[in-house]
């Protein structure tokens, strides 16, 4: 999948709210080439922007003291209980919790 993007410098961090022509585009290809790539890795747009989310939440948790709510704006999430209900949903902990855990291993 990674030589899939590797060559794009497009800001995965804004995955979350692009829709999948914007990314397209920002790859220089066609929505249906983009589908039918990531469907060749076995993945459909809304599992890779979910992967993004679930990747750059554990850092911004693990890696800065950034409020959850910043968080949840950062991932363009409606709203914190989206954020909690996607991370349980990814992890099994909430956010809060998942945060104390890792810096406890540290």
């Amino acid at each position: 999948m990674d030589e899939l993007f590797a060559h794009r410098a497009t800001p995965w961090r804004q995955l979350g709210r692009a829709p999948m022509q914007q990314v397209a585009e920002e790859l220089a290809m066609h929505r249906r080439t983009l589908d039918r790539r990531l469907q060749l890795h076995g993945i459909g747009f809304q599992a890779l922007v979910d992967e993004v989310r679930y990747e750059v939440a554990r850092q911004l948790l693990r890696d800065t003291e950034m409020p959850i709510i910043a968080i949840v704006q950062s991932l363009h999430f409606a709203d914190a209980s989206i954020l909690t209900r996607a991370f349980r949903r990814w992890s099994g902990k909430t956010p809060s919790r998942w945060r104390a855990e890792s810096r406890s291993l540290l």
